[in-house]
């Protein structure tokens, strides 16, 4: 067991899918139209790199809230709203949320937001929490 593994295990979680990122985008996009929230910037690190070509073949989008957004919790609403345009727009019901390190610094209930689109919208959202603090993803 090499010692990345090590030290995921020992935190509780399960290895990540894809191995830092090779093919975390297909896998998530696979499961529902993949819409990623966070600071573009996160859209350097290795698991996010291929997002554009998902995003020309409409599998995927892109919701970067500012630090007004997030620090004052609009960024909630506005993942509904873009949810809910893109079910529109696209015709799907499925949707996964990759998300960046905002939603992990600021304890998102990802639980609740999953509730909210189902009742409002009759979306079906999953949410990849990534752990990539851990995983030493910021190259």
């Amino acid at each position: 067991m090499n010692w990345e593994n090590n030290r995921t295990m020992e935190a509780g979680r399960m290895p990540r899918p894809g191995r830092k990122g090779d093919n975390l985008l297909e896998e998530l996009s696979a499961k529902g139209m993949l819409l990623f929230v966070g600071s573009v910037n996160c859209l350097r690190h290795k698991p996010y790199r291929g997002i554009g070509s998902l995003m020309r073949e409409g599998r995927a989008a892109l919701l970067c809230p500012s630090m007004s957004d997030f620090s004052s919790g609009r960024y909630l609403n506005q993942i509904v709203d873009a949810l809910a345009e893109l079910s529109r727009e696209y015709g799907t019901k499925q949707f996964v949320i990759a998300c960046g390190c905002q939603w992990v610094i600021l304890s998102t209930d990802g639980e609740l937001l999953k509730a909210r689109v189902k009742q409002e919208y009759d979306i079906d959202l999953s949410i990849f929490e990534d752990a990539h603090l851990e995983f030493g993803d910021h190259e």
